[in-house]
């Protein structure tokens, strides 16, 4: 039967969830949607139903979010019961289904860059933990580990800084920049805290794409291959071949001069 980390839906039953949850989390521009628009066909071509999901994606909560946060007078606590609500609604009515149809469940990001955004913008630990203790556990949690100077480039090149993910409602600048890397240091600290606490596997996100495929099928494979992964925030054994595929990247924490960039969700 499945597990949550604390309470429960009310009105959702846990048992009968055969297929899989599995996350791919990390910072903006790290390279999450490329991996997810790779990992579906294959995954498909495997033989296997797939349903992607990720946030703000939900009929109730999706649009306001896109809607509320347009006026960058989002409050943090706002904020934070907005997502809640969001992922409340994703799960009951996408995620739940789905593992009940044997589907693999694909996630684009999950309730730890909640909680990490949370926790940088000061909220109380243990009540940000209580608000998404509903939240299940996933089979497994690959993160996609970066650091700021590598980040950097590909934010700039890419859409280019964001007011949420720059941290401007914290950092209030005229510098983006400035509080753009203030931003993702803190967040990738808290990141690399919930790594430890809940068993994420790291991938060095600074790698080749292909290279970042390989490793994630790699792992995929052990997930779907067992009766069940192991439950997120315990350690899996690793073999020597896991070891070579699944390397820590390098430290995530930045220079005081380096910069990060964000995904927009």
């Amino acid at each position: 039967m499945r597990e949550t980390y604390g309470s429960v839906l009310p009105g959702m039953n846990l048992s009968g969830m055969a297929g899989k949850l599995i996350v791919i989390e990390g910072t903006d521009c790290v390279g999450r949607t490329t991996q997810i628009n790779l990992l579906r066909p294959w995954l498909e071509q495997e033989g296997h139903a797939v349903l992607v999901t990720g946030m703000t994606r939900s009929a109730l909560a999706g649009r306001g979010i896109k809607r509320a946060k347009e006026g960058n007078t989002l409050g943090r606590i706002t904020s934070t019961l907005f997502y809640a609500t969001d992922f409340a609604d994703r799960l009951e009515n996408e995620i739940a289904p789905a593992l009940r149809a044997g589907f693999v469940v694909l996630t684009d990001r999950y309730t730890y860059s909640l909680m990490a955004r949370a926790m940088v913008r000061q909220l109380n630990v243990t009540w940000a933990r209580q608000l998404y203790s509903f939240a299940l556990k996933p089979d497994a949690v690959f993160y996609l580990r970066i650091n700021v100077e590598n980040l950097l480039p590909r934010v700039v090149f890419s859409r280019g800084f964001d007011y949420w993910e720059s941290g401007m409602d914290l950092y209030a600048s005229d510098d983006l920049h400035e509080s753009f890397c203030k931003y993702q240091t803190a967040l990738m600290s808290q990141f690399d805290k919930l790594t430890d606490e809940y068993g994420f596997e790291v991938i060095d996100a600074s790698a080749s794409v292909d290279k970042i495929f390989r490793q994630l099928k790699k792992g995929f494979r052990r997930v779907l291959d067992s009766g069940r992964g192991a439950p997120s925030g315990v350690s899996t054994q690793k073999t020597s071949q896991d070891e070579e595929e699944l390397t820590p990247p390098p430290s995530a924490k930045p220079a005081p001069s380096s910069i990060v960039q964000p995904d927009k969700s």
